[in-house]
């Protein structure tokens, strides 16, 4: 099942489930509630009618046209008592017309002791006997003394609560039936909203899937899925960005193996055809070609090694200025050879790291060697340090021509070279700048590059001083 058709199903399902479950909670608790209202509203009604009652006969002392007014009739004036029988005429009037019209189900009848109907709000039942009549029952009582019985008979049972009641639940259920209609609509947009996204990436998957660079993602917003499509758009072009590399690789070793193979193989079928002595000078440039191939394959070994993590490193203390100076020493015979100043004069006197010593060498030896090689008669190359945030700074900065801002991006990476010829003499193999970060970064430390055309440039080995 597709992801659309689950969420579109989930909304749903989850609404219609809060939904019903708050019909049978409003249901049971508006039926409780309702039920607890008209409860105490009967409860005051038959009061409030035992009250009228009592009131009426301490009035005009007797019942005497009491069903005139339960029946909504005038009683006729006899007399006696006028004053007082109007009066409690009209309260009755008053208060019976009020309870009817809210209680209409309810029908009053009111018994002497002998249990004889004496008056009844329906008029239909004077003068027959109460008995068998079932209903909530209240003694008239005056001056301490029981006059008669009040009985509420209810000949409409519950319908105006049935009638309230199923209105509620009618409502609620119609309520319920919309929420679910909109939520069907908000899941599938919502649904949408969602899959969309996925869809896209999922297309630019199967791309990369397929050997092939993805067309860039782009989605609109400022949430996860932005931020997705950003990675997996940053993912697709260091994918490309690798698989170009490691054909250059390829292409770059076999150009580099190539050539000495060249040179070895026409040297020994010159030899073997006699068009050549095996001379000193010849074995000379035999030896030379077979350093070369193992230099390269040392290189490229130990390149893998750094890169995986796994170059292992033989570390002691050294004193970084003591190790900075005799690897310059080692290398000033190049630099008087080329007419340049190398100078290592500023560097702490008291800063000891924890490091391979060998591996360092060869990275210093890497950079120094490098700067010397681009820098001019005249020239300077200054090796300096210092000690920054537990952090131990060494730069190479030189006077040489610079490097294009266009290739700083790159000069890190295997057999880069600007010489499109790669010719030997100007670029080595193009191993010694990703050997010196391989190994920095094996100790824990970066390899920085600053330069400017014109301005010379500046190397800075960061080594951590813990």
């Amino acid at each position: 099942m597709k992801l659309r058709s689950k969420l579109i199903i989930s909304f749903t399902a989850v609404i219609l489930l809060m939904g019903l479950s708050v019909f049978f909670i409003l249901q049971a608790t508006l039926g409780k509630s309702f039920g607890d209202y008209v409860e105490k509203a009967n409860t005051g009604y038959m009061r409030n009618v035992k009250g009228f009652l009592e009131d009426y006969y301490q009035e005009n002392h007797s019942f005497e046209g009491l069903q005139e007014i339960l029946s909504g009739g005038v009683p006729a004036n006899n007399g006696h008592g006028s004053s007082r029988k109007g009066m409690g005429h009209g309260k009755m009037m008053g208060g019976m017309g009020m309870m009817n019209n809210h209680m209409s189900r309810y029908e009053v009848i009111v018994f002497d002791h002998n249990g004889v109907i004496i008056a009844d709000s329906k008029g239909d039942k004077i003068g027959d006997s109460a008995a068998g009549l079932k209903g909530p029952k209240e003694s008239i009582v005056v001056d301490g003394q029981v006059i008669g019985t009040v009985l509420f008979y209810e000949y409409r049972p519950g319908e105006i609560e049935s009638e309230y009641l199923r209105s509620a639940k009618m409502a609620i259920l119609f309520s319920t039936l919309l929420a679910a209609a909109l939520a069907v609509f908000i899941s599938i947009w919502l649904a949408g909203s969602i899959t969309r996204p996925l869809q896209k990436l999922m297309r630019g998957i199967k791309e990369l899937g397929k050997g092939k660079q993805a067309a860039k993602i782009q989605i609109s917003g400022k949430d996860e899925f932005q931020e997705l499509s950003q990675a997996f758009n940053e993912m697709s072009a260091r994918l490309a960005r690798n698989e170009e590399i490691r054909r250059t690789l390829v292409a770059d070793v076999a150009h580099e193996l190539r050539t000495p193979l060249t040179i070895l193989q026409g040297k020994f079928e010159s030899i073997l055809e006699g068009a050549a002595e095996p001379s000193e000078q010849v074995i000379l440039e035999l030896s030379d070609e077979g350093y070369r191939l193992n230099r390269l394959v040392k290189d490229l070994q130990q390149l893998s090694l750094a890169e995986a993590g796994k170059l292992p490193l033989q570390k002691c203390p050294v004193n970084m200025k003591t190790f900075a100076a005799k690897v310059c020493t080692n290398l000033q015979w190049l630099a008087e050879d080329k007419g340049i100043t190398l100078s290592s004069e500023n560097i702490p006197e008291d800063v000891e790291l924890f490091i391979d010593p060998d591996r360092m060498t060869q990275v210093l030896v890497n950079l120094i060697g490098n700067a010397l090689r681009h820098t001019p008669a005249g020239g300077r190359v200054d090796v300096s340090a210092e000690v920054r945030n537990d952090c131990f700074l060494l730069h190479i900065a030189d006077t040489g021509p610079g490097i294009p801002e266009e290739s700083l991006p790159y000069i890190f990476e295997r057999f880069y070279k600007r010489d499109p010829a790669r010719t030997r003499k100007d670029g080595g193999t193009g191993l010694g700048l990703s050997i010196a970060k391989g190994f920095v970064e094996a100790h824990g430390g970066t390899v920085a590059v600053k330069s400017k055309l014109n301005q010379g440039t500046t190397f800075t080995v960061s080594l951590p001083k813990n």
